[in-house]
């Protein structure tokens, strides 16, 4: 007898749930007709009214703009930061909408790997390749190095609504990738690993108390353990990735070189902290060069070091 969605730790799914899922499909079908660069400029469309119009966090992004950035950057530049991420993020969610239209073609056209030796080479290695990737331009094309003869595995979170989150791994799973549910990962990952391949996660927002501390634009932000623990548990590269935006729609799948191993003796924990602080700082000097990039909308700091949690909106 098939297990229910409960007993899996799945949430049943509802009218709602049904609903959500038909108004996505619905409006993917229309994102999908259009060409595009029209696609594309519609979602930059989309995200200036979510900035100026319906200020959709504005306040959250601009207050962290500004504690990154420091007190020297006018309001005003900020302002053009923020609006120009609301954009970029506008653009990305159009652009993983049109996944299945993307084809390998267009991919060989618009999207380029820089750094893809520092994979081959991890690669070589044998022991599988921790791939961490921030909210950055647009993340979700990562899922293109399949097409590029790159063993590729994603650990993915897990939406609520399970129709809509099934959904979202058939558009990565459409270029070849694996995906990793979040819950209950481990042997998944460890598995990946053994196997030699690339496991990529995003691991560049708030953690809650389970979280390591690290400086993040100096202020200590409560991070993923995950990447950090895996590498050290079996000696997997750890090699941070971010894809850069250029005109015209190209994208950059920027492979930084591995964080450096910490020294042989390091305490397990210690090594996992070190590590997490050496790619967190990898993704803030991508960010300082593209501050219009970044996610700025979720709330990064909100764990503090002493337990509590910023109350602020």
């Amino acid at each position: 007898m098939a297990e229910s969605r409960e007993a899996l730790g799945r949430s049943p799914v509802t009218v709602t749930h049904r609903l959500e899922y038909a108004a996505v499909r619905a409006a993917q079908a229309i994102v999908c007709a259009l060409p595009a660069g029209l696609a594309r400029e519609l979602g930059a469309v989309l995200g200036s009214l979510a900035f100026s119009v319906v200020r959709v966090r504005r306040d959250v992004t601009l207050r962290q703009l500004e504690a990154a950035l420091g007190p020297a950057v006018p309001r005003r530049a900020l302002a053009r930061i923020a609006l120009a991420a609301y954009r970029n993020f506008g653009r990305m969610t159009f652009e993983y909408a049109r996944f299945p239209r993307l084809s390998r073609s267009e991919i060989e056209r618009t999207v380029r790997v820089t750094g893809g030796e520092h994979l081959r080479s991890a690669l070589a290695g044998g022991k599988g390749v921790i791939l961490v990737a921030a909210h950055f331009g647009n993340w979700e094309l990562a899922a293109t190095l399949a097409t590029m003869c790159y063993p590729v595995s994603f650990l993915v979170g897990e939406q609520h609504n399970t129709l809509v989150d099934g959904l979202m791994n058939r558009l990565r799973q459409g270029f070849g990738v694996e995906t990793i549910p979040l819950t209950g990962s481990l042997r998944g990952v460890f598995r990946a690993l053994r196997a030699n391949r690339i496991v990529a996660m995003l691991s560049d927002q708030d953690a809650g108390r389970s979280g390591i501390f690290v400086e993040f634009f100096g202020r200590p932000a409560s991070t993923p353990y995950g990447p950090g623990r895996f590498a050290v548990a079996t000696g997997a590269p750890l090699i941070p990735g971010v894809a850069v935006r250029h005109p015209g729609g190209r994208h950059e799948l920027v492979i930084a070189p591995p964080v450096p191993a910490p020294p042989e003796g390091t305490p397990s924990d210690e090594a996992a902290r070190l590590l997490t602080q050496a790619y967190t700082a990898a993704f803030e000097g991508f960010i300082r060069d593209h501050p219009d990039h970044y996610f700025w909308m979720h709330r990064r700091w909100k764990t503090r070091p002493d337990g509590t949690r910023e109350t602020r909106p």
